[in-house]
């Protein structure tokens, strides 16, 4: 390779290098979104009837390449996501336990995702 040709080829290497890692990143973001949605539906509390907490959960997709966010929420039951996660106090004074869904699901697979991600970095996608 000629000298006068090496940095636009390097420039080339690299943008591809960006793109692969930005491509398989989006890839396993979005994998572990759908893991987490898996989890907190097999571990949050069922009522047993129909449109129950465990099946409003959804993912939303915000942002482009390094910049982008998923975020997990109840599409339905935002009001009581809260109470089952930390419980509370009802009003005849009983105390009603917490049952933590959300917390545990991030906690077991943020760190699968992170080192995921290290490892499609160091590889290049």
């Amino acid at each position: 390779m000629e000298i006068d040709k090496m940095p636009e080829a390097l420039k080339e290497n690299i943008q591809e290098y960006s793109e692969n890692v930005i491509k398989q990143i989006h890839i396993s973001l979005d994998k572990t979104a759908d893991k987490i949605i898996d989890y907190i539906r097999s571990n949050v509390p069922r009522s047993g009837g129909p449109n129950a907490l465990a099946d409003s959960f959804v993912k939303k997709a915000y942002g482009e390449g390094a910049n982008r966010m998923i975020v997990i929420y109840s599409k339905t039951k935002s009001g009581l996501v809260h109470l089952v996660e930390f419980g509370f106090k009802h009003r005849s004074g009983k105390i009603v336990a917490a049952r933590p869904y959300l917390r545990p699901s991030f906690e077991s697979l943020s760190p699968l995702m992170l080192e995921e991600i290290r490892q499609i970095i160091k590889e290049g996608g």
